[in-house]
Parts: C-alpha cells; sequence; structure tokens
C-alpha cells in the first residue's frame, strides 16, 4: 500500500499496482529518442534496458570510493560506516532525481498476497536554522537509504506482538538494486518486526539462501574443495537427494510407498471429514 509522507495510521495505507512491471522504462531526461519508441521495427538502444535500475556499474560509476565496503557488506553482513552510506545515498538520489524522483519508498512485500510501500520526499527540516519555524531541504541519507520504520501492526504478524511492541522496520535488501518509476525511487526492502522475526516474504528466502551457502561451504570445504569462499542461489533447488542404505530403506514404509521422507505431524484435518 501507499503511505502519505504526513500520514500516520494504519487507515493511510492503500493497495496499488506491482510497481515491477516498469522497470526499464525509458527515463525521463537523458534516455536516447530510439530507447523510448514502441513502433514497430524500430530498434532499441542497449540503454533502455535496465535504464531505470541503480545497477552495481552506476553505483561504482557515481561513488567508486564506496563500492569495495559495499560488496563486503552485501558479502558478509558487516555493517557499513556512516560516511560510506551518507555517500552512497546522494549518489542514488542525484540519480535518481535527474530520472524525474521526487519521492522515495521503501517497497516490500508482507505476508497478504500483495505489495506494500512506506513512501517519503527527498526534503526533511533544516534544523540548523535559526528560525523558529524551520525551512524545509533537500535531504537524504544513509540512514533514510538503509533503514526505515513502519506500523507493523497494519500487517499480518502471527500475533508476534502486543499494540505496545508493533514497531516493525524495513531494511534495504543490498542485493536487489533500487529502481525508478514514476516519480518515484523505489528500494526492494525486507520487512521485520523489532525483534528480528520476518513479517514478509522476502526475509525468509534471504536467510535460506545465507543457510544454503553456509552449510554448503561447509560440505565444499570437507571436500577438498577449500578455495571457494561462496555459494550463490540463483533458484530454488528442484529437488533434495539423499543417499539411504538398501537394510534402512526396507525399514522405511514412507519411502517404500511414496519415494520420499514423510516427516512431522499429522495434519490437523485429514480425511476423516
Amino acid at each position: 500500500g501507499i503511505r502519505h509522507p504526513t500520514s500516520t495510521g494504519a487507515d493511510a495505507i492503500m493497495p496499488i499496482a506491482n510497481p515491477f512491471e516498469a522497470i526499464g522504462r525509458a527515463a525521463h531526461k537523458d534516455t536516447p529518442p530510439d530507447a523510448a519508441s514502441k513502433e514497430p521495427g524500430v530498434t532499441l538502444s542497449p540503454s533502455y534496458l535496465g535504464a531505470n535500475l541503480f545497477t552495481d556499474d552506476k553505483m561504482r560509476q557515481a561513488v567508486p570510493s564506496a563500492m569495495p565496503k559495499f560488496e563486503e557488506a552485501r558479502r558478509s553482513g558487516t555493517a557499513l560506516d556512516k560516511d560510506t552510506k551518507d555517500a552512497i545515498a546522494k549518489a542514488l538520489m542525484d540519480w535518481a532525481v535527474k530520472r524525474g524522483a521526487v519521492n522515495f519508498s521503501h517497497w516490500f512485500s508482507p505476508m497478504r498476497g500483495t505489495c506494500a510501500q512506506k513512501h517519503d520526499a527527498f526534503l526533511d527540516l533544516d534544523f540548523s536554522s535559526p528560525s523558529v519555524v524551520k525551512p524545509m531541504k533537500k535531504d537524504f541519507d544513509g540512514g533514510k537509504l538503509f533503514m526505515a520504520e513502519t506500523d507493523g501492526s497494519s500487517f499480518p504478524n502471527g500475533g508476534l506482538r502486543a499494540t505496545h511492541t508493533a514497531a516493525a522496520f524495513n531494511s534495504w535488501d543490498m542485493k536487489s538494486p533500487p529502481f525508478v518509476r514514476g516519480e518515484t525511487l523505489y528500494i526492494p526492502s525486507c520487512f521485520v518486526a523489532w525483534n528480528g522475526m520476518s513479517l514478509d516474504e522476502k526475509t525468509p528466502l534471504l536467510r535460506s539462501m545465507a543457510a544454503i551457502n553456509t552449510q554448503g561451504l561447509r560440505l565444499l570445504h570437507l571436500l577438498g574443495e577449500t578455495h571457494i569462499t561462496e555459494v550463490t542461489s540463483f533458484v530454488g533447488w528442484e529437488q533434495e537427494f539423499f543417499v539411504v542404505s538398501k537394510e534402512r530403506y526396507l525399514q522405511r514404509p514412507d519411502l517404500l510407498h511414496t519415494g520420499r521422507t514423510i516427516l512431522g505431524a499429522p495434519p490437523a484435518r485429514g480425511q476423516q471429514a
């Protein structure tokens, strides 16, 4: 849903369409004319695809000094220092503004079958001003890019929190590049409760990828492949394979009758009704 920059409470959230449909749409200003053409027979410029996507290459060009720390943080999970975060945020804002963005949104996937967003503007009060009524200034620092807070009680939460602990947070998934759609910079994000428990569909996926990396490396190193430093998941595993001796196999009715392992308690509602 959309939350207006000045709105508060659950009634400020409205469902919207999936913004991924517009990734790669021609940019507002600096995309060549042929890149925006949809006429039959016209060859699109290579700059058209991903034109509104802030890729690693664009970040590397915009703020090369921050890229090594960013890549290490993305790989290992270590925290970035404030100066590096601010440098990345400024480069991202400058790029997005050139493409027509005036707002930014942490975009996430709560467990309700649709997308949600928390919208803000590239504006803040200038607290350095001596004026009683503080003037506005253009602002987007690392704190606003990497983290945002929203009302977790507005989304399915599985009863994880009482009302007085309803805070929930968005965190930029650094493996998913931000993109511009219309007048908004979208930041793909995780959505977690105040205690770190996942409230979305992205966080369990990322945690499972991290688990596969950890255990995959452990297995490969035990097999002597000590030069491998990372196991990357591109798609889900279609099958899992286990080696079971014939003697053990004959003792397993689940393997004999279904050809697969069946574990766990019976379902709450089986075939009795």
